[in-house]
C-alpha cells in the first residue's frame, strides 16, 4: 500500500482530547476484506509508529475507513503527503 492508494474524503478537528484530528479515507488498493485491513494497519504502523499510541482506526464501510489522530503535526503531514 502507497500513499496513491488511499484517497481523502473529508477530514475535521472533533476538539477531543485524545484522538481529535479525523480524516475519513477510501482504499483503493486491489486487495480486499482482511488482507486490505491488514495493510492498512501495516501502513500506518509504518509511519505513525504502534496503533492506539499516536493513531487508531475505525471501518465505516467496505473500503472507507476513519483514521484518527492524537497530534495536529501527524494530521497536518498526512493531509499534505495526500494532496
Amino acid at each position: 500500500m502507497t500513499f496513491n492508494d488511499i484517497k481523502i474524503l473529508w477530514h475535521l478537528s472533533s476538539g477531543a482530547k485524545r484522538f481529535g484530528y479525523w480524516i475519513m479515507i477510501r482504499n483503493h488498493s486491489p486487495k480486499k476484506g482482511q488482507a486490505a485491513r491488514k495493510g492498512i494497519i501495516a501502513f500506518f504502523q509504518a509511519g505513525l509508529g504502534p496503533m492506539g499510541v499516536r493513531w487508531q482506526y475505525q471501518k465505516c464501510s467496505s473500503g472507507d475507513y476513519i483514521l484518527k489522530l492524537d497530534d495536529e503535526r501527524d494530521f497536518l503531514f498526512f493531509l499534505l503527503k495526500i494532496k
